[in-house]
């Protein structure tokens, strides 16, 4: 949080956690809601995504009514939009899904905040990384996301063993994802290029009705049938 004296007259930058599942709003605290429906400014990952969170939750406010601005490569766009915070108008900022600027561009919009003197406030709400990491039975003291690893082969397989060999040595749990569609394609990279012993979790569809959290050996995940993976948002595990 900024407490830079100057940010006194200015507009709050508040970033507003969106349910990891579409709709599923119990999952935000009241808080959250409470200040979402405050907020008539936006700067969000995708604007037909953060209109249908937004319309779900009961702003108070018609959705014609709200200023919504989707994040952009034009970082010019995005610091004029952002202005409006320096006249005293609050902002809320919108990710994709789960929490704004964890994996997310919005940390580019909490950056700016932080360069112009402006309050920052992040809001509670799911993150699909930290409830993963939180159900996965490994440590939470050293840990690190890795995004996404390479599609292609050699070179997936040589990111796999270097994390392996990461999570060994310095004792780090490794987290990283894939598009849900070639999950498939990450977990048999994970089988051919892991040791039988290493424990790898799957946390696929988490905060749904299907969500699974599995954690077990290389070898034992290649006597499990991980067909119903696919398609499914996912974060993978070393530890």
């Amino acid at each position: 949080m900024n407490s830079d004296n100057n940010n006194t007259n200015k507009g709050v930058l508040y970033l507003i956690p969106c349910p990891i599942v579409i709709e599923k709003t119990e999952s935000l605290s009241a808080e959250s809601l409470t200040i979402l429906h405050r907020l008539n400014h936006f700067i969000v990952e995708r604007a037909k995504t953060a209109r249908h969170f937004i319309k779900s939750s009961g702003h108070p406010e018609s959705i014609s009514n709200l200023t919504i601005h989707e994040i952009t490569t034009d970082h010019a766009k995005n610091d004029e939009f952002l202005a409006v915070l320096l006249s005293g108008i609050s902002v809320g900022v919108i990710s994709e899904a789960g929490c704004p600027g964890v994996a997310d561009p919005g940390a580019e919009m909490v950056a700016w905040a932080h360069k112009n003197h402006v309050k920052v406030v992040p809001l509670v709400g799911p993150s699909s990384i930290l409830l993963a990491l939180m159900g996965s039975g490994f440590s939470g003291q050293s840990f690190a996301f890795n995004g996404y690893l390479s599609n292609k082969k050699p070179q997936i397989t040589t990111d796999l063993k270097a994390l392996e060999q990461k999570a060994r040595k310095l004792k780090q749990t490794q987290l990283f994802m894939e598009t849900p569609y070639r999950n498939g394609f990450l977990i048999e990279a994970c089988l051919s290029a892991l040791e039988e012993n290493t424990m790898l979790c799957i946390a696929c569809n988490i905060n749904a009705d299907d969500e699974t959290i599995i954690t077990q050996s290389i070898k034992n995940w290649k006597k499990t049938d991980f067909t119903s993976y696919h398609k499914k948002p996912t974060i993978f595990i070393i530890g």
